[in-house]
């Protein structure tokens, strides 16, 4: 086998064959004697086609298939030869043909040639986890929120109370911006805040200019609304399909307790990926890379662009990497995944997978093998509390 390696760098290299036309006759063979399996032609029966006509017919098909087939296995070659592991499809660079031979080129991408050691027993770092009783608190103010009512009243606004009213921003002796009948919350911090100050126990029917940097707003308060919060009891837990306060608290308190343990897991997650990521640097192909990037793209619904490559790209290199570090662990330590646990998952799912279930399979065997061996580092890991500072409401 004929060919020259040019390194475009450690994991990227660009790899250009020499074949002798003669090489790609069986290859020829085996492509015109899959088409004359499975053509039919008036006059004859099927896979009884005499070879010239097939040949006829069907000379470029032949052709190209021929040579994908040659390029393929030498492409193969190479890669036992080389010991190499693809991390991703190759690409044909070039394809040329004279009288006698086939030259072609590849570009490959190949997995990085790394070691990770010192793994065991790092130092872990976890908020200590919040009361249930606060998460709990915290929770049904946030319920009582969403469930508010707004009445009118004649009092003067305080915080947290909506006025209507009509806006005009003056600038330069022109009007620069003007409205009509609109609500803003007092206290938003969207607006302000001179502007929040000036609504603070301002009445209906007020008008009022408020200096602000280079412009003049000018207010008329059209209606004062305050927030009623309805009580905690039990028609408030029957809003939320409950039977009773009591059920209410239960199923609150529940959910708080199994949050609160995922993101004390995450914590955990995001501290072994930081130390693992800090010592372990070496090149990453861009492949993979790109295949993180496309799923942070997918899971904010966002189109690739250059400005969400700059915002996405390190982030992906990233998860790219950390990959990679765990895959090599799982290696070290032979943690692996079984047919049996696989087919489990793939049997409790309620979707089919119609393509490419074999593609399917061993994606789920990866994600698994990565949360055993993340399971490992942190079952074999010291465990660090640290202290967390909440606010309770009044």
């Amino acid at each position: 086998m004929e060919y020259n390696i040019i390194e475009i760098s450690e994991i990227e290299k660009e790899v250009e064959f020499l074949v002798s036309k003669e090489e790609l006759n069986p290859y020829l063979d085996e492509e015109l004697e899959k088409l004359r399996k499975d053509v039919t032609i008036k006059g004859y029966r099927k896979g009884r086609v005499p070879k010239n006509i097939i040949k006829a017919l069907y000379k470029e098909t032949i052709r190209t298939n021929a040579l994908n087939s040659l390029i393929n296995q030498y492409y193969q070659k190479l890669l036992e030869e080389k010991n190499w592991q693809p991390a991703g499809d190759v690409e044909l660079l070039k394809l040329e043909e004279d009288d006698d031979k086939i030259k072609f080129r590849l570009k490959i991408e190949i997995m990085p040639d790394f070691n990770v050691e010192n793994y065991l027993g790092l130092e872990l770092f976890k908020n200590k986890p919040l009361p249930l009783e606060y998460i709990y608190e915290e929770t049904i103010e946030n319920l009582r929120e969403s469930y508010a009512s707004v009445r009118e009243t004649d009092e003067p606004a305080a915080v947290d109370n909506f006025v209507t009213l009509d806006l005009e921003v003056i600038k330069d002796n022109k009007v620069n911006e003007q409205k009509k009948d609109i609500t803003v919350k007092v206290g938003d911090r969207s607006l302000p805040d001179d502007l929040n100050r000036a609504l603070v126990g301002i009445k209906k029917g007020v008008k009022r200019q408020i200096k602000i940097d280079d412009s003049t707003y000018r207010i008329n308060v059209k209606r004062v609304e305050e927030k009623i919060l309805p009580q905690v009891d039990d028609e408030f837990a029957h809003l939320l399909d409950c039977e009773n306060i009591e059920e209410l608290k239960k199923r609150i308190m529940e959910e708080a307790k199994e949050k609160e343990e995922n993101r004390l897991r995450e914590e955990l997650e995001e501290s072994l990926a930081r130390i693992l990521l800090e010592r372990n640097h070496f090149p990453v192909p861009k492949s993979l890379i790109n295949f993180e990037y496309q799923l942070i793209l997918k899971a904010h619904n966002l189109v690739d662009s250059e400005s969400n490559k700059e915002r996405f790209w390190e982030i992906a290199e990233k998860r790219a990497r950390f990959n990679l570090i765990i895959e090599k662990i799982a290696q070290k330590e032979n943690i692996k995944t079984e047919d049996s646990e696989v087919m489990e998952i793939l049997n409790k799912s309620s979707q089919e997978i119609k393509e490419d279930r074999k593609g399917a399979i061993e994606y789920l065997r990866k994600i698994l093998t990565k949360a055993k061996t993340i399971d490992f580092l942190i079952n074999n890991a010291v465990i660090i509390e640290q202290e967390r500072l909440f606010i309770p409401r009044r």
